[in-house]
């Protein structure tokens, strides 16, 4: 894999909605969407909700739009894992804050007696940084800003994932312009530092207290 052409390469970018932000803390997942991208092409491979068998927080609710209500008759981790590893099977896991959503789904496939995900995975925060270094903040709503990217449903697992996939095929495209071609060539490309702001030497507007000076 490490010389394939990006753009044959197998991605499935996720993204989850959980009752809460604590792993370890009881908080579950009650939505899972996951698109597939390969050669330039974004493709739905499963959006659905799920029954995290727990409450959801009033806070939650008011942000996802997510409630129990909606909840209680979705089918459980357990019912979809079948789907889930199999669109996840042989593709490099993409995310917006990976470690979020890959650390939530090991939880839940260990729940139900499965090994812990295991293989590639690529965080479209730590990409923008690289090949958006000029942009100030690099969260879902800046980059979809950025590349003109309609987000249809924030803050559910389905929009947010289809407008990340967006996304992230047009960071693709924008790093191989940077000669970035093949695997190997993206993880060397991550690894470089930040190329740091560009110092202005052109004069300043005086404070009041210099124009007092």
């Amino acid at each position: 894999m490490e010389l394939t052409d990006l753009r044959s390469l197998r991605f499935a970018v996720v993204d989850t909605e959980t009752t809460g932000g604590r792993i370890n803390g009881g908080d579950r997942v009650m939505e899972i969407a996951i698109v597939h991208v390969e050669n330039g092409v974004a493709t739905t491979a499963l959006d659905v909700l799920v029954n995290p068998q727990r409450d959801v927080s009033p806070q939650v609710s008011r942000l996802t739009g997510i409630r129990w209500e909606m909840l209680h008759e979705s089918p459980t981790f357990t019912d979809i894992a079948d789907q889930v590893v199999d669109a996840l099977d042989g593709r490099i896991f993409v995310a917006q804050n990976v470690r979020f959503d890959w650390r939530f789904l090991s939880m839940e496939l260990q729940r139900c007696g499965r090994p812990a995900l295991r293989g590639d995975r690529l965080c479209t925060v730590k990409f923008a940084r690289r090949v958006l270094a000029h942009l100030r903040r690099r969260n879902l709503d800046a980059l979809a800003w950025h590349y003109e990217v309609p987000i249809l449903g924030r803050h559910r697992a389905g929009g947010d994932a289809r407008a990340t996939a967006q996304i992230f095929l047009r960071m693709l495209a924008d790093a191989r312009r940077a000669d970035v071609d093949t695997w190997a060539d993206l993880q060397a490309y991550l690894r470089q530092a930040r190329p740091r702001p560009v110092r202005s030497y052109l004069p300043q507007p005086m404070t009041g207290m210099e124009a007092i000076a």
